[in-house]
């Protein structure tokens, strides 16, 4: 009897232990939603090895369609569906499934299954007693690492100055958002966080378009923008990988697909986990309720997203896991290397050749970099810019002098065409058009003129030169020569132009001693006249003769300052300003006088105005200015002619400004006015104000701008002080 009732317990064991077993997994989301599709997966593959274990799952949308509305016609809907089912186990993945269920379950599942639940962040014990079932209910709650991934982040960016934390408003981001802000408010001292949930995709992308040092994202999710839309997990991971700033993430979802990593609840273990205890639930007799929180995570970061970010690894961080890091020789030709092996008899002597050949080869190659090298440092060398291109007009080469001048690296230049970075630069615009022009024929002297990148002008002479593969174009920079030549001939403008007035002075010196002879014998004439008249009539004779010795004297004092003021200066000197600009008036002052001009000079602060240079060429100088201000004043009227000369120290810099208030100088034509043969007058030859430029500029060392008034014009000349102390 005893062995009968042991038969009894065994066989009965046996069948209740090849009864089928029914599974329902309600899926909150649809099918192709990659997280739960995942863990489904994972959850089908243990299950796989249990022929006895039936799984139906449902599909309930939730992602794309979510209203109180919509849960209740689903559940009227399963109501229809499961009648007469009978299931021993109920899997729940996510929030929704796991509400409907509970909410419904008498309707749903009137034999009362087990329940085990996943994906549920906020537990409540109390919503399972209000339905009866917390004899009924098991579970796996997930807890997202929010904390340990913000103190990962601080190591990985110790000067963390900004952290935007992404979730967005589905349920799901409602749950987690409680234990987001609480975090928040632990580190909000340590550094700035913006919390973004009202968004979109296209606006993150946008946002996060640019890098910046020392700040970061902790993505938590963004399934649904915030007018309830939906974003297939593709679309999301797309956005990441746009990213301009590195993205930590708290779950495996989106490794490989943008993320740089975390500490990570793995989407695949889940499904493990949650199948193993149904496996438990299903077959143990002495399985106890059991509702427990999530703690296994791990550490995985993307290599290529730590090289895109230039970032390490902490040195304390030990076990991790690394993706898409390099594949060494190893495991790459791990069966070559067994073949070879294996094949060592036979193939010793063909390696020892190869190795031999390898090596003669790596002799070669780097005899050759180092030629490349040297040839590259050669280039680099010479200072003039130099690029080769072939005749598809792709750059091959291009020494760095090149580079610098069209502001274009050497990395972007090679391989391109120079039309490519037609609008990129000044410089690189003018060295195309310029190369056109050169190649069509049209470029004068294959010389062109440029600014380089501190605006100062450059000349450069064309050189190209054809080979095979192309054309070598040397551009050589001529600037020096060009300017030593151009002041070579403003030197002999100055010289041809000092000559002249050499030529004048001495003939001007002739007629001032024919002129001087008369002179003497008219008052000589006069003072007999005076001695030898009649007493009576002195007196009358007295007043006249007097006048014909001051009109003899002002003559002559005349021809003489005529005569100084006309030779040139043999030296520099110092001279004071306003002395040599009252001399070269008294010289015009009847001419103005003549012609009703009023000259009014306003000095401020009279002291120490000395300038060291050549007087009389100064004196030429403001002479030229005086007379252009003298023939645009005589189209005013005679009461309203006036020339203004005023001087100032200014930071030991003498200021000159010549005003008059006639008709001024056009726009167009007061940028030409200081060019040689250009002239504004009628019979006007051009030289007067160039002259002017040239002595103030070239001799002076000074400079002088035009300037058009309301009044009328402005001629400022600024020349540097004579100090005697420096000087000493």
């Amino acid at each position: 009897m005893r062995y009968f009732i042991v038969f009894i317990l065994f066989f009965s064991t046996f069948l209740l232990a090849n009864t089928p077993k029914s599974v329902l997994i309600l899926n909150s989301y649809h099918k192709g939603f990659e997280l739960s599709d995942t863990i489904i997966r994972n959850i089908e593959k243990t299950f796989y090895s249990y022929e006895d274990i039936d799984i139906d799952i449902l599909y309930m949308d939730s992602k794309k369609i979510y209203s109180r509305d919509y849960r209740k016609e689903l559940s009227k809907l399963y109501s229809l569906q499961l009648k007469n089912r009978t299931f021993d186990l109920i899997i729940t993945i996510d929030r929704f499934a796991y509400k409907l269920a509970v909410k419904n379950f008498n309707e749903l599942f009137p034999t009362k299954p087990m329940m085990l639940f996943i994906g549920v962040e906020q537990y409540s014990k109390e919503l399972a007693r209000v339905y009866n079932l917390d004899d009924r209910i098991n579970g796996i709650i997930q807890k997202l690492p929010i904390q340990d991934n913000i103190d990962l982040i601080f190591k990985f960016l110790p000067d963390l100055k900004k952290l935007y934390i992404l979730n967005d408003r589905s349920p799901n981001g409602n749950d987690s958002s409680p234990f987001i802000r609480d975090v928040i408010n632990k580190v909000k001292h340590k550094v700035k966080i913006e919390y973004l949930r009202d968004d979109s995709l296209e606006n993150f992308k946008e946002y996060f378009s640019t890098y910046k040092k020392d700040e970061a994202i902790l993505f938590i999710r963004f399934s649904n923008d915030f007018n309830g839309g939906f974003y297939k997990t593709n679309e999301v991971s797309r956005a990441i990988d746009e990213f301009k700033l590195p993205v930590f993430v708290t779950d495996t979802l989106f490794m490989e697909k943008g993320a740089l990593g975390g500490k990570l609840i793995s989407i695949e273990d889940l499904g493990v986990v949650t199948s193993k205890k149904a496996i438990d639930i299903l077959y143990k007799k002495d399985f106890k309720l059991d509702v427990s929180t999530n703690e296994e995570f791990e550490y995985i970061f993307d290599d290529k997203k730590l090289k895109q970010f230039n970032l390490f690894i902490p040195k304390d961080l030990k076990n991790y896991k690394l993706i898409n890091a390099p594949v060494s020789f190893f495991e790459k030709n791990r069966n070559l290397i067994n073949i070879v092996f294996l094949a060592t008899p036979i193939l010793l002597v063909v390696i020892f050749g190869l190795l031999q050949a390898l090596y003669e080869k790596q002799q070669s190659s780097r005899k050759l970099k180092q030629r490349v090298k040297f040839d590259k440092a050669l280039l680099n060398a010479i200072d003039s810019p130099i690029f080769w291109q072939d005749k598809d007009d792709i750059v091959l080469d291009a020494n760095a002098k090149f580079c610098e001048l069209i502001q274009v690296s050497y990395d972007e230049l090679l391989g391109s065409k120079l039309l490519e970075f037609y609008h990129s630069a000044y410089q690189t615009n003018c060295i195309i058009d310029y190369l056109h022009d050169f190649e069509s024929g049209k470029l004068e002297n294959s010389q062109i003129v440029m600014r380089d990148t501190s605006y100062d002008k450059k000349i450069y002479f064309i050189n190209q030169t054809t080979y095979e593969q192309g054309i070598v174009t040397i551009f050589t920079d001529i600037t020096k020569e060009k300017e030593i030549e151009l002041e070579k001939i403003k030197h002999t403008q100055y010289m041809i132009q000092q000559s002249k007035l050499a030529e004048i002075g001495e003939i001007f010196s002739s007629i001032a001693h024919q002129w001087k002879a008369p002179l003497v014998e008219i008052t000589s004439l006069a003072q007999d006249m005076f001695f030898s008249g009649n007493t009576s009539e002195k007196e009358e004779d007295s007043y006249h003769i007097n006048n014909i010795m001051i009109q003899a004297k002002y003559m002559t004092s005349t021809i003489n300052d005529f005569q100084d003021f006309i030779m040139p200066s043999q030296k520099k000197t110092v001279f004071n300003v306003p002395d040599t600009i009252d001399s070269m008036l008294n010289i015009v002052k009847h001419n103005m006088k003549y012609n009703y001009i009023n000259i009014e000079i306003d000095i401020k602060n009279d002291k120490n105005l000395n300038v060291y240079g050549f007087e009389n060429e100064f004196m030429q100088a403001i002479l030229n200015i005086i007379n252009n201000a003298k023939d645009a004043l005589l189209s005013n009227d005679e009461k309203n002619r006036n020339i203004t000369i005023r001087l100032r120290d200014k930071l030991n810099v003498l200021v000159i400004d010549i005003i008059d208030n006639g008709y001024g100088i056009s726009k167009e034509a007061s940028g030409k006015i200081f060019l040689q043969y250009f002239s504004t007058k009628k019979q006007g030859h051009g030289i007067g104000l160039y002259m002017t430029k040239l002595i103030i500029q070239d001799k002076l060392g000074g400079k002088i701008k035009y300037k058009r008034i309301r009044s009328g014009s402005c001629f400022r000349i600024q020349l540097r002080l004579h100090n005697e102390n420096i000087s000493a």
